[in-house]
């Protein structure tokens, strides 16, 4: 059967008007059939960013049109920030692509905030690879008592204390701002703040000798975010830093990554609902989720807030199996009413059993604040 002639912002408009397309048949099915909430306004207090996460349009192939399209959708749902994430080889191989993607936000009038991806396999972001850095150059690794280099999923983790490290973040980060108009930098999900680094780099860093308490660690991981947040600000003049984590953080490593200066919002990533509704976790949909906005979240916005800093919440709404559509469409007021400063979702994630009613569930949900 011949397929029917709809351009893609059609598609996209239907989907979250009109129908849900749904199998290969382009079976209709109508938008009644979406789980809907009351049809009243929720008395919210907007968050100050409603973000989406824009991850890897620029990886290699792109379509100008599709990118107005995906910017006019995220507009028409209430977003005002669009998030990419950005490798350390985007800074020279993404050029192209990446200005057609601030250019196509500021058409459609959204700022741009962007997520340092993988840089020294300290911090998360999109696609999983490899940092290139700490490939190249082993001197610049962390190190365990025995020598040998402590070892992320996806590599060696980069010593915070080194120079070639400093320098690599340094540059790249006002690369990165000044390259584009970013307005934002996000820390994604930062890794190895428990490492205890015994590299020589550690080692004067600490005087000669490396502490054993993981405290002195995290307090020196911290600051070494800090002055990233410095340089930002240096670079882009008004440069807004965020940093979040998983919802499932112990307290105490919560409040040592929140206590850090020039960071402007603190929080934390998770499931749109609560461990008792039984929803998908996103490593592995057959089991429960484990970490849920809903129960974790108050205790990052309290930990924001006693700092002096806005709250952040990413809304993880990647990897999800349709049955747990249903689950997000009755929760999503209860994580919008627990009064974030910035709320991010993602745009079109990867791995979802029915992306198209995910994405009319959020934007409904978006549009209600």
């Amino acid at each position: 059967m011949p397929l029917p002639d709809i351009s893609r912002r059609r598609f996209l408009t239907a989907a979250v008007t009109g129908g849900i397309l749904t199998s290969t048949t382009l079976h209709t099915t109508p938008a009644a059939d979406v789980p809907q909430s009351p049809s009243s306004k929720i008395g919210y207090s907007r968050p100050r960013t409603v973000g989406a996460l824009y991850f890897r349009a620029q990886l290699y192939t792109i379509v100008p049109r599709q990118v107005r399209e995906d910017m006019e959708w995220m507009r028409d749902a209430g977003i005002n920030t669009l998030v990419i994430g950005v490798l350390e080889q985007d800074l020279a191989s993404a050029r192209e692509n990446i200005d057609v993607l601030c250019s196509e936000a500021r058409r459609a009038g959204l700022k741009v905030w962007a997520i340092p991806s993988r840089w020294g396999n300290l911090v998360a972001g999109a696609p999983k690879v490899p940092c290139v850095f700490t490939g190249k150059k082993p001197d610049c690794w962390a190190l365990r008592s025995n020598g040998k280099p402590w070892m992320g999923q996806f590599g060696p983790y980069a010593s915070i204390h080194h120079e070639i490290t400093r320098e690599s973040f340094s540059k790249m980060l006002r690369r990165l701002l000044t390259q584009w108009l970013v307005e934002g930098v996000v820390w994604d999900e930062p890794k190895a703040y428990n490492v205890i680094d015994h590299s020589l780099a550690a080692q004067k860093a600490f005087g000669g000798s490396v502490p054993t308490d993981v405290h002195p660690h995290r307090r020196a991981f911290a600051n070494f975010f800090g002055e990233l947040n410095a340089i930002a600000k240096e670079a882009r003049p008004g440069c807004h830093t965020s940093m979040f984590t998983y919802a499932t953080l112990a307290q105490d490593e919560v409040d040592n990554l929140v206590d850090q200066s020039g960071l402007d919002a603190f929080g934390c990533d998770g499931r749109p609902w609560a461990l008792a509704d039984g929803g998908a976790d996103d490593s592995r949909r057959d089991r429960p989720a484990r970490k849920c906005l809903i129960d974790d979240g108050p205790r990052f916005i309290a930990a924001a807030r006693k700092h002096g800093k806005k709250s952040f919440a990413l809304i993880e709404n990647h990897a999800l199996p349709d049955t747990s559509n249903p689950i997000m469409d009755r929760r999503l007021p209860d994580v919008v009413a627990q009064g974030w400063d910035h709320l991010i979702c993602y745009y079109y994630p990867r791995s979802c059993d029915a992306p198209d009613t995910s994405m009319a569930i959020l934007k409904k949900h978006l549009l209600r604040i």
